[in-house]
């Protein structure tokens, strides 16, 4: 007989629920638990969340913890960062979100991701642990976010997979984040800082750059991004109340830069840190996304802080080159490229590079996430860059944005032809029927971005 857990969970009108939590035995039936996580728990109080990560042991706050935040190009940061550490011998791990094809995804040990087993695993010590706590006064209505659950899970992982190093990216924030848990962090990274879930972080650049510097502790270094001063201020200020080392990578420091079809060239000038060997070094990164240059410089830094003696440039550089993040500027097939720039600075991000690439004339694909800012994206999309076709598509998800309303502000900036679809794989398969020489943009949200890289799993396209 399946072991039966009852959930008792209040939601935000008061309302009691009570589910059935059966015993699950697949990585599938896991999965789906998980993605109906939100339909009956709340958000929980950080106090909440740090009582049940030291109710599971505190699993991995022994080890060496890289902590990431910001907005923009906290995915590629990490994965920079986690095959250099990789290149220098470390057993490095990596929890980051969201994921394209499967939440397998999220958990990585030495570039491997989690088996099906140990996945199925970690998620029943989780619910395990769920169980006993629930008994605890004041945690009876106790139940982890959708994203708390799969943070611990990856903490289990890593702790039973002995990584030396953890890399982990926050998920919305930093303050409130799950992943702040974490006290002890050896290092704390925060990428470039923008517009995105502003009803949880707030409505300026200030605020969420407070929200995001929450990650901060005291006497741990930290790497950030130099790009507006409010910012760089906000950053400063609480690194210095923190008494932590603060090392900042700005445009300035991106010198030589040559664009070829394929990857592109820069030096990296960071000659200046103190306590860090460090002089211009030559980079090669295997993309065409200019934005990433910012992101591998970061990186590079951040492993420099990190290793200090131990850090070799060789073996940092020979890293990068060798490094793709996948859904960022990624070339799938001959002319498709997927972008999952889904928030004003990402389209910014998106447009810099069509322009420094000289890209005209391509055909763009849209579709974005209702909660997103998407009129500024389409503006900015419509009347700085030049298209040969616009397509807006709808995410299969409850998500998505609606096409008549995306196509109706694509009208509103352009006279080039804009065009509805239900779905982007019709789009895409119609497009690869009819070849033409015309580049291919899919833009606009992560999901869209696992919907086309689900085309070639199921080898359509």
């Amino acid at each position: 007989m399946a072991e039966i857990v009852m959930l008792f969970v209040d939601d935000k009108k008061g309302e009691r629920f009570t589910m059935e939590l059966l015993q699950i035995t697949t990585m599938k039936q896991a999965q789906d638990y998980l993605y109906e996580t939100p339909k009956f728990t709340v958000k929980s109080t950080p106090e909440m969340t740090k009582r049940f990560y030291e109710y599971l042991g505190k699993p991995g706050a022994e080890k060496k913890i890289i902590h990431v935040a910001g907005t923009n190009g906290k995915g590629s940061v990490c994965t920079y960062l986690r095959n250099i550490l990789t290149a220098h011998g470390k057993r490095t791990a990596m929890f980051t979100s969201p994921h394209l094809l499967t939440m397998r995804e999220r958990f990585i040990v030495d570039g491997l991701m989690i088996s099906e087993d140990d996945f199925l695993e970690v998620f029943q010590k989780v619910a395990k642990a769920l169980e006993g706590i629930r008994t605890q006064k004041e945690m009876e209505a106790y139940h982890p976010s959708f994203f708390e659950y799969l943070f611990f899970m990856a903490m289990l992982w890593f702790e039973k997979k002995k990584a030396e190093c953890i890399i982990l990216e926050t998920g919305l924030g930093g303050r409130l984040d799950a992943t702040n848990v974490v006290e002890n962090p050896a290092l704390c990274i925060i990428t470039k800082i923008g517009f995105d879930h502003m009803q949880y972080l707030g409505n300026t650049l200030e605020e969420i750059a407070s929200e995001k510097a929450g990650i901060i502790k005291k006497n741990v270094p930290l790497i950030f991004n130099d790009f507006d001063k409010n910012i760089t201020s906000i950053l400063q200020k609480k690194a210095k109340s923190m008494n932590c080392e603060t090392y900042s990578v700005g445009t300035a420091q991106i010198k030589n830069v040559k664009n070829h079809e394929k990857y592109i060239d820069f030096s990296f000038d960071c000659s200046y840190y103190k306590n860090v060997c460090l002089s211009e070094l030559q980079i090669k990164i295997p993309t065409v996304a200019i934005y990433q240059m910012i992101n591998a410089s970061q990186a590079i830094l951040a492993s420099a802080v990190f290793l200090q003696e131990d850090w070799m440039a060789f073996k940092a550089c020979n890293a990068l080159a060798t490094t793709t993040w996948p859904g960022r500027m990624e070339e799938l097939k001959p002319n498709l490229f997927v972008d999952g720039a889904h928030n004003e600075d990402g389209i910014e991000a998106f447009i810099e590079t069509l322009k420094a690439n000289q890209i005209e004339n391509a055909i763009l694909i849209f579709g974005v996430s209702a909660d997103k800012d998407y009129e500024k994206m389409q503006k900015r999309l419509a009347t700085e860059l030049v298209w040969n076709q616009i397509i807006v598509v709808a995410l299969q998800n409850e998500r998505t944005a609606q096409t008549k309303q995306l196509r109706q502000q694509f009208e509103r900036y352009t006279d080039v032809s804009v065009t509805e679809a239900g779905n982007v794989k019709d789009v895409l398969l119609s497009l690869y029927r009819n070849r033409n020489d015309k580049k291919i943009f899919v833009v606009g949200s992560l999901y869209l971005v696992g919907e086309v890289k689900e085309l070639f799993v199921e080898d359509l396209l």
